[in-house]
């Protein structure tokens, strides 16, 4: 029996294990544009920024690779040794980026070491937030599981705000030339002390109620992957259609939008991040509550609630977003923040709530990581490319709305409430 103080140290200390990822994803949406400078040729500045949101989306694309390899780790082995292998991975990559040489410096190669850096970088993300989700999910008390599992949300805007702030400082601080030259790169290579703080709080986590219960009982899967495949496609493809408002929608609020404000000079990184970071900290509060929320009202409600309030608003206020208005645009994203809160404290314990117990990490892991790779990490891509086929500068807004509506289909004729499940006993 884990003691009360025991499991506050480890839903924390698996909370803040979000930061290190989506720290990495926060420096992407601020520094995407001087990226695509700095590893692509500089004649073609549409093309290079298109690039650059390539090898973004091809991170996610192999996200799925990593979530079958920690899935079956976390299913057989245990929640806790996946999610402490996993941060290591993790780190190496990240790190490795501040060392890259950039394309002045050696051609072709530089891109080509960027793809591989992010291709290592998706593999073994693939088992970091879903493990995350299990594990904060397995250790709350029924009541109050969705306002816990929330905290992954919150470790995971946490480490969006710290890229904010620290890159807007070291952009800050440096003259433009320094600042493209190396500065960039510090940023990036903070990350290992990040990492070093991280891993260690994970020594502290214990393993989950769910898994002893599942080892006691002689209830865990021989081969996790094969259970899945066999029993859980189902499950697997309701995960699909409950992310696909909530991953596209996240991307395209603080990492695309962000991208837009910086590469169409409406506003210097600076600005951008000091406006981002305040939303950020907004939501360290706004997700917790939704999470409480959910507790109160049930998944099923709230889920329906989030995709037609987005479907509704997406538009309109994206074409706020258009005006060179400071005013205007705070006031889109503050509504637009509002909203991925309430999405976020709902979709965490909804998907792993939709998963049975023996084969739980592995069948989150890769549906998750599929959904979150074809609609989250393409985001950029497909709103760059609607942009370009479309001439229409809504075109972006239209494409979360349409995610939107089936979000709201699937959750309307393929989900039960599960607010009440016991997740030992979970089939």
């Amino acid at each position: 029996m884990i003691s009360k103080k025991m499991r506050l140290k480890s839903i924390i200390s698996s909370s803040i294990g979000n930061v290190l990822e989506w720290y990495d994803f926060g420096l992407f949406a601020i520094y995407s544009s001087l990226l695509s400078q700095l590893f692509f040729p500089d004649n073609d500045r549409a093309s290079a920024q298109l690039a650059t949101f390539g090898i973004f989306a091809v991170g996610f694309i192999c996200r799925p690779l990593g979530a079958l390899i920690f899935g079956y780790l976390g299913d057989r082995a245990g929640r806790v040794k996946a999610l402490r292998l996993s941060i290591l991975m993790i780190s190496i990559p990240t790190l490795l980026i501040g060392c890259l040489p950039t394309y002045h410096q050696a051609g072709l190669i530089a891109p080509i070491l960027l793809t591989l850096v992010r291709i290592w970088q998706g593999i073994s993300l693939g088992g970091e937030y879903s493990g995350n989700l299990i594990y904060l999910a397995e250790m709350a008390p029924q009541k109050y599981r969705a306002r816990i599992t929330s905290l992954a949300g919150t470790g995971a805007n946490l480490g969006i705000l710290l890229a904010s702030v620290i890159g807007g400082l070291t952009n800050y601080i440096f003259t433009d030339d320094v600042f493209r030259q190396w500065a960039w790169r510090l940023p990036y290579l903070i990350s290992g002390i990040l990492c070093l703080i991280i891993y260690v709080t994970r020594l502290q986590m214990q393993e989950t109620r769910v898994f002893n219960h599942l080892k006691k009982q002689h209830r865990l899967a021989v081969n996790p992957i094969k259970v899945m495949f066999k029993e859980n496609i189902p499950h697997v493809l309701r995960t699909l259609g409950l992310v696909c408002m909530g991953g596209t929608f996240y991307y395209f609020c603080f990492v695309y939008v962000p991208i837009i404000l910086t590469s169409h000079d409406k506003f210097p990184i600076f600005k951008t991040t000091y406006f981002m970071g305040i939303f950020m900290v907004s939501m360290l509060v706004l997700v917790p509550l939704a999470g409480w929320l959910c507790d109160v009202i049930g998944r099923r409600k709230m889920l329906l609630f989030n995709s037609i309030a987005v479907a509704i608003v997406v538009v309109p206020f994206y074409s706020i977003l258009q005006q060179n208005n400071v005013n205007a645009i705070c006031l889109a994203m503050a509504l637009f923040t509002m909203l991925s809160s309430l999405e976020q404290g709902t979709t965490s314990v909804a998907v792993v709530e939709n998963y049975p117990a023996p084969a739980r990490y592995v069948g989150l892991s890769f549906g998750y990581n599929i959904g979150n790779g074809i609609f989250g990490g393409t985001l950029p891509l497909i709103c760059e490319w609607l942009l370009v086929k479309t001439h229409n500068p809504l075109a972006p807004a239209f494409y979360i709305c349409i995610c939107a509506v089936i979000t709201a289909l699937v959750v309307l004729f393929f989900t039960k409430e599960t607010r009440y499940i016991n997740l030992e006993k979970r089939s």
